[in-house]
C-alpha cells in the first residue's frame, strides 16, 4: 500500500524516505520501535531527522543518581517567594476560585505547587522534552554513560554495577512510555513537539506533569479544544483533577494532605513544603 501510494506521489515519498535516512544512528532503533508500536512512519522520521533533535548523554546519569530528599526546599518559604505567590493568586483570583469550586482543591495548595514546581511559571525547563525523554530511552549501556556519572561510580563492585544496569533498563522503559505519551499529547492537541520544553526529566507545563499524566488528567478548562498545560486555566484544572483523583477532599488533616501531595511528587520534604507554603500564602 505504501509503495503504491509512492508511485503516484513520488515527491512526497522521496521526502518521506529521505527523512528516515537522516535519523541519527543513536535513534534508529528507537524510531523502529515507535513505528512498530503504531506511530506513522513519516511522522516519526520527520521528528527524529530534524536538526533540533539532540542526544544528551548527561540526562540518564542525572536520573539514576538523583536524590529528591537532598533538594533544598526551604527556599520556597522565603518571604519574597511567598509574597509573589500571594500576588499571583490575587491576579488570577477568578480562575483560582473557579477551579476550587469545580474540583474542591484549595487555591492556596494549587498556588503552592505552582511556586515549587515552576516558580509560578517563571521556569518551565530549558530543554526540549522530546530530547530529554529520547536521550533517556537510548541510554541503556552503562559504559556509554559512565563518563558522565559521579566519580564514585568509577570503581563499582560487580553487584553494584548490576544494580545500576538494572536501574538503567527500568528508567529506559519508563522514558519510552513517557516519550510515546508526549508524541500522542502533541498530536491530540495539535502542538509543535519542538515547542514543548520540559524539566530535566521531561515533565511539562506550569503543573509539571509527565506526559502520561497529561493524557490521563489533562483538562481543557478554557474550552479552546485542546489541553495546553502551559495555559494557566488548563494547568490549574489539570492539577486539581489529579489531586482530587488521588484523594483530596474537604476536611483532610495533615497526614491526609501529605499522602495526597506525595502522589504528585513522592518526596516527603516536597509534600511538607507545599503544605507549609500554602499555609503561609493563606495567612494574613
Amino acid at each position: 500500500m505504501f509503495f503504491a501510494s509512492c508511485f503516484f506521489q513520488s515527491g512526497f515519498c522521496a521526502n518521506y524516505l529521505s527523512a528516515c535516512q537522516k535519523v541519527p544512528d543513536v535513534y534508529k532503533e528507537l524510531v523502529k520501535n515507535l513505528i512498530s508500536d503504531g506511530f506513522e512512519k513519516g511522522f516519526v522520521c520527520k521528528i527524529f531527522s530534524d536538526k533540533r533533535i539532540k542526544f544528551n548523554p548527561k540526562v540518564m546519569p542525572r536520573k539514576v543518581t538523583h536524590k529528591e530528599a537532598k533538594l533544598h526546599y526551604d527556599i520556597f518559604l522565603e518571604r519574597e517567594r511567598i509574597d509573589r505567590a500571594r500576588a499571583f493568586l490575587k491576579e488570577n483570583k477568578i480562575l483560582f476560585a473557579s477551579v476550587e469550586r469545580d474540583f474542591g482543591v484549595p487555591r492556596e495548595i494549587k498556588a503552592a505547587i505552582l511556586l515549587v514546581e515552576t516558580d509560578l511559571g517563571r521556569y518551565l525547563g530549558s530543554s526540549l522534552a522530546i530530547n530529554t525523554l529520547s536521550s533517556m530511552v537510548v541510554a541503556k549501556d552503562f559504559n556509554a554513560i559512565r563518563p558522565y556519572l559521579p566519580k564514585e561510580y568509577n570503581q563499582l563492585k560487580s553487584a553494584q554495577r548490576k544494580k545500576i544496569e538494572k536501574k538503567l533498563a527500568k528508567k529506559s522503559r519508563w522514558a519510552y512510555l513517557e516519550l510515546k505519551s508526549l508524541l500522542i499529547y502533541s498530536q491530540l492537541n495539535k502542538m509543535d513537539i519542538f515547542s514543548i520544553k520540559g524539566s530535566i526529566f521531561g515533565a511539562i507545563g506550569l503543573c509539571q506533569f509527565m506526559p502520561s499524566n497529561a493524557l490521563k488528567f489533562g483538562v481543557d478548562y478554557n474550552k479552546d479544544g485542546k489541553v495546553d498545560l502551559f495555559d494557566p486555566a488548563d494547568a490549574l484544572a489539570s492539577m486539581a483533577n489529579y489531586l482530587r483523583y488521588y484523594g483530596w477532599k474537604d476536611g483532610l488533616k495533615f497526614k491526609g494532605k501529605l499522602k495526597v501531595i506525595k502522589q504528585y511528587n513522592h518526596s516527603t520534604p516536597y509534600a511538607k513544603t507545599v503544605i507549609k507554603v500554602a499555609e503561609r500564602i493563606g495567612s494574613s
